[in-house]
């Protein structure tokens, strides 16, 4: 009974399924296992856009919206790249489809 599955699918169905589901489980990955160094972890402005494939005025609008956490330094905003990536792994439709 075991191998019933092989008796409705093909070898290679089963190898596309789960090649899928593997990568469905990649994209839930929390982001403590890619280690982003602290320098490389701050972001400009201009730089949060283009990682997030949007333009500098959707994300300032997205920013007052309250939809992207920021940090501010003086007059200087700056967003976390690991945060970004999380924000974006619980909302995938967040991304332009250009980015997938």
């Amino acid at each position: 009974m075991g191998n019933v599955l092989f008796y409705t699918h093909s070898k290679d169905d089963l190898v596309k399924a789960v090649r899928l589901i593997l990568n469905e489980i990649r994209k839930t990955e929390t982001i403590d296992d890619l280690s982003i160094s602290p320098e490389e972890d701050r972001l400009t402005q201009k730089e949060a856009a283009k990682f997030l494939g949007i333009s500098v005025t959707s994300l300032i609008s997205w920013k007052k919206k309250g939809k992207v956490p920021y940090y501010q330094i003086g007059r200087s905003i700056f967003f976390s790249k690991s945060e970004l990536l999380k924000l974006a792994r619980k909302n995938p439709g967040l991304i332009q489809s250009s980015r997938r």
